[in-house]
């Protein structure tokens, strides 16, 4: 394992029942409360320009600084449990990084971690870290070498790629026996009764005219795309476990797709919303209990070939 302090603060927090939250990270939201991209430095694994070609929904720049804010960061446990079903731990590319959610958790477990997004607003929103490479590049197009590495991860991205042109870029960067893992999460849970009802019917009903149409593989945990081989789905249990203000939650619905689609289109949704939830949460300085459960699938697309035994 690699120890290395980063620079967003988790305690490990767990639980006796094997039903309830296991290992978790235990998130206060705004982990990210200072830049540092001044150190960045954006190129491709040449140090020269890239362009690159990728869906671009542009949105993920337009929000990018909120973006590092107020989403969630995944617990260590599941970097861990990738680790463990890598071949080695030298490389890892994180593919759609984002600012880095998870190239942070990775680079505690790997020796080096490539983070590449088309977004050059969200890799500057990244901090930086002495084993991660954050470039600007499209998942489809890396620009990394033929089979160098020992595993990929795409976090919380997969329904936004050419998932045919990403596959194949997989199938070309894993080394034999590498892995390939899709991660996501479910909604949030565990709120008190009135303010999970009111997420959970502004998520599955007020929004659904607003989600974009991408939205259907993440309520499909991702099994209705094509993984290039044989697939599990991720063990379920791990877990995003939060303690949040209304501030923080309000903060994480504002980044999702179907406010920025409503905003784009002329309907700001995020003032009724804070009125209701204001509403619900008396004070609003209390902090609630929160998880979001993790999901996806993970899979060795590439085999290492066992030779025939001789007889």
């Amino acid at each position: 394992m690699y120890s290395q302090h980063r620079s967003v603060t988790l305690n490990i927090v767990s639980t006796s029942s094997s039903d309830q939250l296991h290992e978790n990270a235990y998130i206060r939201g705004r982990a990210w409360t200072k830049r540092l991209s001044h150190n960045k430095v954006i190129t491709d694994e040449r140090n020269q320009a890239v362009t690159v070609k990728s869906p671009d929904h542009g949105w993920f720049d337009s929000i990018a600084a909120a973006y590092a804010e107020q989403r969630p960061h995944y617990p260590d446990s599941i970097f861990r449990w990738i680790a463990s079903q890598a071949p080695d731990q030298n490389l890892c590319w994180d593919a759609a990084c984002g600012n880095g959610q998870a190239s942070l958790g990775l680079a505690d477990f790997f020796a080096t971690v490539i983070a590449t997004d088309l977004s050059s607003h969200q890799i500057e929103a990244a901090p930086p870290h002495p084993r991660i490479q954050f470039r600007v590049a499209s998942a489809e197009n890396s620009g990394l070498a033929t089979e160098c590495c020992s595993a990929v991860i795409c976090a919380t991205a997969i329904h936004w790629l050419d998932v045919d042109c990403f596959n194949q870029e997989c199938l070309r960067v894993l080394s034999p026996g590498g892995l390939l893992v899709w991660l996501g999460y479910d909604p949030i849970q565990g709120a008190p009764a009135p303010i999970q009802q009111w997420l959970d019917d502004l998520y599955l009903q007020r929004l659904k005219c607003w989600w974009p149409p991408q939205r259907r593989h993440v309520e499909a945990r991702y099994r209705d795309l094509t993984f290039p081989g044989k697939s599990e789905q991720l063990p379920r249990n791990h877990f995003i476990v939060l303690r949040w203000s209304m501030h923080d939650l309000l903060g994480f619905i504002s980044t999702w797709s179907a406010l920025r689609l409503a905003k784009q289109k002329g309907t700001d949704l995020l003032p009724k919303l804070q009125k209701e939830l204001t509403h619900l949460w008396g004070y609003e300085e209390t902090e609630i209990n929160l998880f979001l459960p993790l999901m996806g699938r993970w899979g060795i697309p590439k085999p290492i070939a066992i030779p025939p035994r001789l007889t």
